[in-house]
């Protein structure tokens, strides 16, 4: 018959063992959460080319009607262009190559132009898939008064609109197509939306 006190005994040495072994998940969720909540190492750069608006604009704020405007909920390029001439003819086209840029994702966005000058229903024409919005006069929020610089309606900016309405980023005329796509893709990839 075997002698049950003639097992061997467990070693300090693999008492430390396990408490390691059980301790280390312990102190890397304590360290990660303190580092977490301090702010400390949190990068300040971010990876989005546009501008961010924060906090969130919605359509409302740019004076549309998110059911009128968007009821598809897709995503969306408004290019706001006042007084649309040449100019805004050739934002329209560089919008139109970016868009059809995207490969894949180009039936997740539409474009749309939004400006005061009537009857320029002929860029729809000429850009296919872009849809002209002409309004006698825009009724901006205080908000988005406050927010984005005062000459953006006339500039050329493309507002970036989410499904749900909100405007997350705008680019201004000095962006290249390559940095809307760019954000456009890392954006389309994480949505689950649209």
């Amino acid at each position: 018959m075997a002698d049950i006190s003639s097992a061997p005994k467990a070693s300090p040495y693999s008492r430390v063992q396990m408490l390691v072994i059980l301790l280390t998940p312990l102190l890397v969720m304590a360290a990660s959460t303190a580092l977490f909540f301090s702010g400390w190492m949190t990068p300040d750069a971010t990876v989005n080319r546009g501008t961010l608006v924060e906090p969130l604009l919605t359509l409302e704020d740019l004076g549309l009607e998110r059911d009128r405007i968007n009821p598809e909920r897709q995503w969306l390029w408004i290019q706001t262009s006042l007084h649309c001439e040449d100019s805004c003819a050739h934002q329209a086209f560089l919008q139109r190559q970016t868009h059809v840029g995207m490969g894949k994702n180009e039936g997740r966005i539409r474009r749309i132009l939004l400006t005061t000058t009537p009857n320029q229903q002929g860029l729809a024409t000429q850009y296919p898939g872009m849809r002209v919005v002409q309004q006698p006069e825009l009724t901006l929020s205080d908000a988005f008064r406050d927010q984005i610089p005062g000459d953006s309606v006339l500039q050329h900016y493309i507002f970036v609109v989410d499904p749900l309405g909100n405007i997350p980023l705008y680019y201004t005329p000095e962006h290249d197509y390559k940095d809307i796509q760019n954000d456009m893709k890392n954006l389309l990839k994480l949505s689950t939306i649209g």
